[in-house]
């Protein structure tokens, strides 16, 4: 018995495929049937169904996960910072409540940031956002604090993500300013 499982081993090894048709050959054979020219109209086919909304609903929802996450960041820290315990449930609530209307302003938002209208109020929402985030945290008192800070910090990441790179600086400078002409 071992001696036949060895032999079955031995012959498995032994029958490699054989590859004996030339490789011009084989050019020829593919060229002749249009095979190639069949596979590119296939694959060019597959990814040509799509619907033209189903990008734009992918891309709100992947922005939308760690923009939810940077809020939770944002909304435990806040209370923290003020001693305050984050309860489950109501931080759950406000998550939940924040989440679909943040997916829909990312959605639309998302979709037009190309163009120079949408850079331009988003130019002005990153300046807005980052302002009245430095002025909550120098004058507001920590209800206030606690309750504004994590939308506005989130809305606020989101715009500068989604701005070029010269207006997103220029926008961090004017809150920089705005800081230190005014605290």
């Amino acid at each position: 018995m071992a001696e036949s499982a060895s032999r079955a081993r031995k012959n498995a090894k032994k029958k490699d495929p054989v590859d004996d048709i030339p490789e011009e050959e084989k050019i020829r054979l593919i060229k002749e049937t249009g095979l190639l020219k069949n596979f590119e109209k296939v694959e060019f086919n597959q990814t040509g169904v799509e619907d033209e909304y189903y990008g734009w609903t992918f891309l709100a929802f992947l922005y939308t996960i760690p923009l939810c996450s940077v809020y939770c960041v944002m909304d435990i820290m806040v209370h923290r910072q003020y001693n305050q315990d984050v309860e489950f449930m109501p931080f759950f609530v406000r998550v939940a409540k924040m989440s679909p209307i943040l997916w829909v302003f990312v959605y639309f938002s998302n979709k037009y940031c190309h163009r120079p209208l949408v850079q331009f109020a988003m130019f002005l929402g990153s300046i807005f956002c980052g302002c009245y985030v430095v002025y909550l945290l120098q004058k507001a008192p920590y209800l206030g604090v606690m309750r504004r800070c994590p939308p506005l910090s989130t809305l606020w990441t989101y715009f500068v993500a989604q701005l070029r790179l010269p207006p997103a600086v220029l926008s961090l400078l004017s809150v920089l300013v705005y800081y230190y002409l005014y605290f």
